[in-house]
């Protein structure tokens, strides 16, 4: 962990804000602060020299929206008229991210889905324009970087074939969906509702060129990604229709798109495993983990399968 004092040093000799506390509240890959000026609270990110390159373009893309008048926390200039400030340490450099601090918390989709589609759909539409460089995301990315981990951790030949065998499926149904701007982590918890109701988007760390429907799918998923719940799918479908209502006032979607939801919340277990493993390594999950998987997203499928014929 950085030293406290050396981050308050740092930030006192770049803004033109003093700060005279620091409270550090979470490390998810980035390093996470409150900063107080005179009682005042601003957030601080700090990010790691291996996340240099996401960060930004993360910044690029936050300032643009907020210049097109889309709802994202404030960044705070340096008095350089800088978005933010690089800073060696024994590990490499680090960037420095402040913005002002905006109370709230997660919203609650089962009351806010309309509102939530009409801030995704504003955000997907103000995205078209972007003219930034986005990574590319392919099957690789999305299935065969799961398949690749799990060869390596020997797993089960014969389970890996389905594994394999229902990912090529997969993608053979999804691959031809409409490519564009995609936020690629679009939860809930990248949502920020202030108590007056006013909702932000945060973090694009993630952003590249994939499916918009890929964001969609991940921001009105009811399911429980660990357990499988017979009723995640219903609930899944109501927030998905309600989600719409609001969307579809920004951005139209094709019919290809609304069929692949469920095939994209099943991509979207090979991807987000995958990318767990990567950051966490090999042994974060054992063979048990994998299978309760693979057990999920075979009763998925099924369920899915059965609604459609009913």
């Amino acid at each position: 962990m950085i030293n406290d004092a050396r981050i308050l040093s740092e930030i006192n000799n770049n803004y033109s804000t003093k700060f005279d506390e620091i409270i550090f509240t979470r490390d998810g890959g980035s390093l996470s602060y409150n900063v107080y000026s005179n009682s005042k609270r601003f957030f601080l990110r700090i990010i790691r020299p291996e996340f240099l390159d996401t960060a930004l373009q993360s910044v690029d893309i936050h300032l643009f929206l907020y210049n097109n008048h889309f709802p994202v926390p404030q960044i705070i200039f340096t008095k350089y008229e800088t978005p933010y400030i690089s800073v060696d340490h024994d590990n490499g450099k680090h960037l420095y991210i402040l913005y002002e601090y905006i109370d709230g918390q997660e919203p609650d989709m089962n009351k806010d889905a309309e509102k939530i589609g009409c801030l995704v759909g504003e955000f997907h539409s103000i995205m078209q324009n972007y003219p930034g460089h986005l990574i590319s995301r392919n099957k690789y990315f999305f299935v065969d970087r799961y398949i690749e981990i799990l060869r390596r951790k020997k797993y089960p030949e014969e389970k890996l074939k389905t594994y394999i065998e229902y990912g090529d499926l997969l993608w053979e149904k999804v691959k031809s969906l409409p490519y564009g701007y995609c936020h690629g982590d679009l939860n809930r918890g990248n949502i920020h509702q202030t108590p007056e109701g006013n909702m932000y988007l945060l973090d694009f760390d993630t952003s590249c060129r994939a499916f918009p429907m890929y964001d969609i799918m991940m921001v009105c998923n009811c399911t429980d990604y660990f357990s499988y719940d017979d009723n995640g799918y219903k609930e899944t479908r109501k927030i998905f229709k309600r989600f719409l209502t609001g969307y579809l006032q920004y951005q139209t979607l094709s019919e290809s798109e609304l069929f692949a939801f469920d095939d994209l919340v099943s991509i979207m277990h090979y991807q987000l495993q995958a990318t767990i493993i990567e950051i966490y390594g090999l042994d974060c999950v054992d063979e048990n983990f994998i299978n309760n998987q693979l057990d999920w997203l075979l009763k998925w499928k099924d369920q899915c399968q059965i609604e459609l014929t009913t």
